[in-house]
């Protein structure tokens, strides 16, 4: 029996559309016998609930739920109070509880378990994941420079600080777990070290990397390949598990990607009449917020001259599109040094330019310079909302739209 884990915490009700898209990839690759384990609270609605059992009865699958609140009360409890006034998590609670998989399904004789998260579609037998030897490593995983060919994000806080080497550096999204070699403290170890270091923006991976990336075995990329990587360089879909990295679904039908992920959800319970209204309540609230990003640049470079602050692969769609003018300066993103630059730059501006950033990690900019006391939409924003992916090789996100399905 193959096992496979999912945390599920869906405050709004939307999310479990996507933990049962990746259950159908599963089962519609692979005739091994599989054991779906939803780790889930009090979020969880009869009515999901009732969809992920159809959804496995219809392929002769089983499906067992598992309230995390209740079997794992004080590990929660401990959870909340430990991290409330500590840090400002970037997921939502549910990403922890990977981190409880052993005490909840270690009292079921259960040792090996395999974790996904939902924006997963696995397009290859599970099975050829299940039947890797982990001997005696506590998991294997994939590499995250091997997963995004050499695109990782590299400026994460337990590289920065030297506690994990990039190349061992690995995604928590595909993840098999050897049970007998989990410590029985590692969950209140694991909070313990993000209240020591409050600096990480990836709470649960950087908590799994801490512990073992030094010690765990490296999976083929082939076993968590991310679909932005795989666009940008134009590949055709394989037999492969593939990373939608949260947000890389787009209702674009020329999309081999998109094809894939939407053809499992169409194989699902969610595929409804309400999904079909959401779609189209997505694309009003999309061009409301285009109209409205629109009508803010107009105010703002009406009144204030433009900087422009480009990684170096965009800074020619950069300037043939912005008609940059000779007083407005073009700074180019290299490396730490640029930015501490762009910093000294705004603050010599004092509020008369606003600058628009063209970075793939737009998000970690944001944080860095509000820390600064800028304010987006402000001082600086997102340049490449204004901008396709054609335009900037950058994966504009449609996930809204799809979340409304």
């Amino acid at each position: 029996m193959i096992h496979v884990c999912f945390g599920l915490h869906d405050g709004d009700g939307r999310y479990s559309k996507f933990v049962g898209t990746t259950m159908a990839s599963i089962f519609e690759n692979t005739l091994a016998p599989v054991t779906i384990h939803i780790l889930h609270d009090a979020t969880l609605t009869p009515d999901n609930r009732d969809k992920f059992s159809y959804l496995a009865g219809r392929y002769g699958q089983r499906v067992q739920f598992h309230d995390v609140e209740q079997i794992c009360a004080d590990d929660i409890k401990f959870l909340r109070d430990m991290l409330a006034d500590k840090i400002r998590l970037r997921f939502s609670i549910g990403a922890f509880y990977r981190l409880l998989i052993k005490k909840i399904l270690a009292p079921l004789k259960i040792d090996k378990a395999i974790y996904l998260d939902a924006d997963i579609i696995v397009n290859m037998d599970i099975d050829e994941l299940w039947r890797h030897d982990l001997k005696n490593f506590p998991l294997a995983a994939v590499p995250e420079e091997l997963a995004t060919f050499d695109m990782m994000v590299d400026n994460k806080f337990v590289l920065n600080s030297g506690r994990v080497r990039k190349e061992n550096y690995f995604c928590s999204g595909v993840i098999v777990f050897n049970l007998n070699e989990i410590a029985d403290d590692f969950f209140h170890d694991g909070v313990q070290f993000l209240v020591d270091n409050p600096k990480c923006e990836s709470p649960d991976q950087d908590i799994l990397n801490s512990f073992f990336s030094a010690n765990y075995l490296k999976l083929e990329q082939k076993f968590d390949s991310f679909v932005p990587a795989e666009r940008l360089k134009n590949f055709s879909v394989a037999k492969k598990i593939y990373h939608y990295a949260g947000q890389s679904v787009e209702l674009k039908p020329d999309d081999e990607f998109n094809e894939l992920f939407l053809g499992h959800f169409a194989r699902t319970p969610w595929l409804n009449v309400d999904a079909l209204f959401g779609i189209g309540e997505g694309f009003r609230r999309s061009n409301d917020e285009f109209t409205a990003r629109f009508q803010w640049l107009m105010r703002l470079t009406s009144q204030h001259r433009r900087a422009f602050f480009v990684s170096p692969n965009n800074i020619d769609a950069v300037k043939s599109i912005f008609d940059i003018q000779d007083d407005e300066p073009i700074i180019e993103l290299h490396n730490r040094n640029s930015l501490d630059r762009l910093i000294d730059i705004m603050r010599d501006f004092n509020g008369q330019k606003v600058v628009l950033l063209f970075q793939d990690n737009y998000d970690a900019f944001r944080s860095i310079l509000s820390g600064q006391g800028f304010r987006e939409h402000v001082h600086f924003a997102n340049g490449l909302r204004f901008m396709n992916r054609e335009q900037c090789r950058y994966e504009q996100r449609e996930w809204a739209l799809v979340r409304n399905m």
